[in-house]
C-alpha cells in the first residue's frame, strides 16, 4: 500500500502538471535549520524529491534518482529526528521532523531499505517477492476526516465534531430493553402533566363566580356550594398528581438502577477485552472513574433528564396553547424575551461545555492519583514521602476545585441574567393585563388564571434555559464512556481464527521484529524453534528483549514483522482464549487477588475441588506453610497478597499455575528476591511443574537455568548465543562473561564488601 497524505492544493496541482503520481507523499513539520515549516517528501517509482512550499508554484528543494538512494536511516534528534540517505557514498540529510512524525518516517525508512534490497536482489539474479510497499501502522494516530484534528488514541470519535443529536439518540438506545417500562413511565408523566394544568384553570371560576363575582350575584348558598366543588376539584387534581408522582418515582428508581447496572457491566466487559497497550496509555484511576462515576451520570441523563426534558417541552406547548386561546395579545408579550434567551443560551453552550470538560479531566486525574498512591503505600512510607503525596494530592484537588468553581460560578452569573430577561414578560403582562381589567376588557379571574399559567410556564422555560449546562455535563460523561466503548483492541481474533482446545506446545519464532514504538525495535529478526516439552532459558542484560519475548508468546502484542507459530499455526490465527488458556505464567512481581489462599489458587480453574487445590499446593511446596496459618487455606492474603511473604506469594502463584495445567509455561524471575531455603523449595516445585511442558524461563541467576535444554542469550534484541549451559561456558563468549561477573558479585557480597 502507498503512504500518500492529503496534499495541499498548490502542491497537488503542481504534481499533476508534471504528471507525477506519488507512491509516497509525507509532510515534515520542520525545515533543515530546525524551524517550524512544511516540507513534503515525494517518492515515485523513479524519483526522490523534497518540495518546499515557500515557492509558488512549489519546486523541488532536493531531487535524486531513486536508484541512487541507499542506506536510509533515522538520526535521532532532540524532540524529533532526521531522515538520512547515502548518495554516491555521500550522506544527505533529506528532511527533519518533530516527534509527531516519528512513526511515519520510520515506515518510510523501512520502505526505502526494503526497496534497496529488492533492487539488489534483482541485480544479483535472485528470486524476489512482490515489490515492497509501505508497512501499515495500526498504532498511528488518525485524523478526523472533517476537521483534520488528531483523534484521541484508540478511538474513532472526534470530540470536536461529535454530533450531539446522534449522542442523544445513542443514549436513548440503551432504553430499548426497557421500552415497556419507559412507555408506561411516560404515560404517567403525560397524565400528571394534564392534572397539573387543572388547578390554574379552576382559578377563573373561583375568582369570577365565587370570590369576586362580575355578574349578578348568586345566592350565598350556591356560591358556597360552588366553592366546595372547586376545592374538591383542586384536591382531586393535586392528590391524583401526587399518587402518579409516587408511582412514577418508584418506577424510575427501578429503571434507573437497572440501567446503571447494565452500563457498568457493558463498559467493564469492554475494558476486559481491550489490549494491554490501551491500559499502558490510560491510568487505572481514570478508568475506575469512568466505570463508576460516568455511568452513574448517564443513568441520571437517560432516566431523569430525558423525561424531565419531555415533560417541560410538552408543558411549554400545552400552556402556550392555553395562553394563546385565553388571550393571544398577552401571550405575544410573554414571548418577547424568548428569542433573546435562546440566542444567549446557544452562545453560552460552547463555553460552559469546555469548562465541564476541564472539570472531568481534573477529576479523573485526581482519582488516578489517589489510586496510584494508595496502591504504592509501602513505597511512600519507605521513602517518608507522606507529606509530598499530600502536597501532590492538594495540588490535584485544587485543580478540581478551581475548574468546578469556574464552571459553577460562570453558570451562577449567567443564569440570573437569563432568568431576569425571561421574567420581564410577566411584568409586561401585569401592566397590560391590569389595564385591560380596569378597562373592563377582561375579568380579574381571567388575568389571575393567565398569571397562574404563566407562573407554570416559566418553570419549564427556566429548565430549558439551563439545558446548555445540563447537556454540557451529561454529554461530557457520555463522550468519556463512548470513548471506551468505541476503542478497538489492538489485538483481535481473526474472523477465521482456528479453534485449538489442545496444543502440543511447539513454538516457533520466524524472523520476528517488534517494537513498542515501531521505529524503535526491541526484537530484531528473532528466529527460534522450540520443540514440545523443551525448556528454553532466556538470558541477557535488562532491556535485551526477554520480557518482550514472553509478552509476544502470550500475544499481549502483535509482532510488527515475521510470525510466531504454535503447532505450525500463526498465533494471530488462533483464538486468544484457546491460546492463553493453555499458557501458564509465574512472574517475579506476583499478583494475588484480595481473597483467600484457596480462592487465589483456584482462580486458574473455576470450580476446582478442595482436593485439587490442595494437590496443586503440595506440588508447589506451599501446603506446609499454608496449614501452619491459623485459618489455613481460608487465610486472606490482603491486597496484592501483601499479608504473605515474597516466597509464600511465589509458591501460591506456582500452585495456581500447576492447577491451570498449561501446555506452555512461562517463568519470569520466579525465584528472584527470596532466600536460599525458599529458593530451593521453589526450584523443587518448578522442576515438578515443567515436566512434559514447553517452558520459557527468564532468570538473572544464571545457575538456576543449568538444566534448561537450551539457553538463548539476547543482546540488543538479537540472538547473540544459543546452546546448553555447558556449551556456552565452553565458548567463553558473552554468556561466559555474564557468569563470571555474577561469580565476582557473589564473592563480594559473601565477603560483606
Amino acid at each position: 500500500m502507498s503512504l500518500v497524505e492529503t496534499l495541499p492544493k498548490i502542491l497537488e496541482d503542481a504534481l499533476k502538471g508534471q504528471g507525477i503520481d506519488p507512491d509516497v507523499a509525507v509532510a515534515s513539520d520542520l525545515t533543515l535549520d530546525g524551524r517550524f515549516g512544511e516540507e513534503w517528501l515525494i517518492i515515485t517509482d523513479r524519483h526522490f524529491r523534497v518540495y518546499s512550499l515557500s515557492a509558488t508554484p512549489p519546486v523541488p528543494r532536493l531531487e535524486l534518482p531513486l536508484e541512487k538512494v541507499k542506506a536510509p536511516f533515522i538520526d535521532p534528534l532532540i524532540g524529533g529526528g532526521a531522515l538520512i540517505v547515502t548518495v554516491d557514498q555521500q550522506t544527505v540529510e533529506v528532511v527533519r521532523y518533530s516527534n509527531a512524525g516519528q512513526r511515519k518516517f520510520a515506515r518510510v525508512t523501512k520502505y526505502l531499505a526494503d526497496l534497496e534490497k529488492y533492487r539488489d536482489d534483482i541485480a544479483a539474479g535472485k528470486e524476489v517477492d512482490e515489490k515492497p510497499v509501505v508497512t501499515p501502522d495500526a498504532d498511528e494516530r488518525k485524523r478526523c476526516p472533517t476537521c483534520h484534528l488528531l483523534l484521541p488514541l484508540g478511538t474513532r470519535v472526534c470530540p470536536a465534531c461529535l454530533n450531539k443529536g446522534k449522542v442523544v439518540l445513542r443514549l436513548l438506545g440503551y432504553l430499548k430493553p426497557y421500552w415497556r417500562q419507559t412507555v408506561f413511565v411516560w404515560i404517567l408523566m403525560l397524565v400528571g402533566l394534564v392534572l397539573g394544568l387543572i388547578p390554574p384553570y379552576l382559578t377563573r371560576p373561583l375568582m369570577d363566580k365565587v370570590l369576586v363575582p362580575t355578574q349578578e350575584v348568586a345566592p350565598l348558598s350556591d356560591r358556597l356550594a360552588l366553592l366546595g366543588w372547586l376545592v374538591l376539584g383542586l384536591l382531586a387534581a393535586q392528590a391524583g398528581g401526587q399518587v402518579i408522582g409516587i408511582v412514577r418515582g418508584r418506577l424510575l428508581v427501578q429503571l434507573g438502577t437497572r440501567l446503571s447496572h447494565d452500563l457498568r457491566v457493558r463498559l467493564y466487559e469492554h475494558l476486559q477485552f481491550l489490549s494491554l497497550r490501551f491500559f499502558e496509555k490510560h491510568p487505572v484511576g481514570a478508568m475506575i472513574a469512568r466505570v463508576t462515576q460516568d455511568t452513574q451520570s448517564l443513568e441520571s441523563v437517560l432516566v431523569d433528564g430525558m423525561q424531565h426534558f419531555v415533560v417541560n417541552i410538552l408543558t411549554l406547548i400545552g400552556i402556550g396553547v392555553v395562553l394563546f386561546v385565553m388571550n393571544w395579545r398577552l401571550t405575544l408579550l410573554v414571548l418577547i424575551p424568548v428569542p433573546i434567551v435562546i440566542f444567549l443560551s446557544n452562545r453560552f453552550w460552547k463555553h460552559i461545555r469546555s469548562l465541564w470538560h476541564r472539570y472531568w479531566h481534573y477529576r479523573a486525574r485526581l482519582t488516578a492519583s489517589v489510586s496510584d498512591t494508595l496502591s504504592g503505600t509501602r513505597v511512600v512510607k519507605a521513602f517518608a514521602k507522606e507529606q509530598e503525596e499530600v502536597d501532590r494530592f492538594r495540588g490535584h484537588s485544587h485543580d478540581v476545585l478551581a475548574s468546578d468553581t469556574a464552571a459553577e460560578q460562570t453558570w451562577s452569573t449567567f443564569f440570573p441574567i437569563l432568568w431576569f430577561i425571561a421574567s420581564t414578560g410577566s411584568l409586561l403582562v401585569w401592566y397590560v393585563g391590569g389595564r385591560q381589567v380596569l378597562g373592563g376588557d377582561i375579568t380579574l379571574g381571567t388575568l389571575m388564571t393567565f398569571l397562574a399559567y404563566l407562573a407554570t410556564f416559566y418553570g419549564p422555560l427556566q429548565f430549558l434555559s439551563r439545558i446548555a449546562d445540563y447537556l454540557a455535563r451529561s454529554l461530557t460523561s457520555s463522550e468519556r464512556v463512548f470513548e471506551i466503548l468505541d476503542s478497538d483492541p489492538d489485538v483481535k481474533d481473526a474472523d477465521d481464527a482456528a479453534v485449538m482446545p489442545k496444543i502440543a506446545g511447539h513454538v516457533e519464532f520466524r524472523d520476528v521484529t517488534f517494537g513498542y514504538e515501531p521505529h524503535k525495535p526491541v526484537l530484531k529478526n528473532l528466529a527460534l524453534d522450540v520443540k514440545p516439552g523443551e525448556m528454553i532459558g532466556l538470558v541477557g542484560r535488562s532491556g535485551a528483549g526477554k520480557s518482550t519475548t514472553i509478552n509476544l508468546i502470550c500475544r499481549m502484542f502483535d509482532v510488527n514483522q515475521g510470525a510466531i507459530l504454535v503447532d505450525g499455526v500463526d498465533i494471530r490465527n488462533i483464538r486468544q482464549k484457546d491460546l492463553r488458556s493453555q499458557i501458564g505464567i509465574v512472574l517475579q512481581d506476583t499478583f494475588l487477588f484480595n481473597g483467600t489462599i484457596a480462592e487465589n489458587i483456584g482462580y486458574a480453574k473455576p470450580g476446582a475441588s478442595p482436593e485439587d487445590i490442595m494437590a496443586a499446593a503440595k506440588a508447589a511446596n506451599a501446603h506446609d506453610f499454608i496449614v501452619r496459618k491459623t485459618e489455613g487455606y481460608d487465610t486472606r492474603v490482603g491486597e496484592r497478597g501483601q499479608l504473605l511473604s515474597g516466597g509464600e506469594r511465589q509458591r501460591v502463584a506456582i500452585a495456581r499455575a500447576i492447577l491451570h495445567n498449561p501446555r506452555i509455561l512461562i517463568l519470569d524471575e520466579a525465584t528472584a528476591s527470596v532466600d536460599s531455603d525458599t529458593e530451593k523449595q521453589i526450584q523443587e516445585a518448578i522442576a515438578r511443574m515443567i515436566r512434559g511442558r514447553t517452558t520459557f524461563a527468564i532468570a538473572h541467576r544464571l545457575s538456576t537455568l543449568r538444566h534448561a535444554n537450551r539457553l538463548v542469550l539476547l543482546k540488543e534484541g538479537e540472538v547473540a548465543e544459543m546452546g546448553t549451559h555447558a556449551e556456552l561456558l565452553e565458548k567463553k563468549g558473552e554468556f561466559y562473561r555474564l557468569v563470571e561477573m555474577q561469580k565476582e558479585l557473589s564473592s563480594v557480597i559473601g565477603l560483606g564488601i
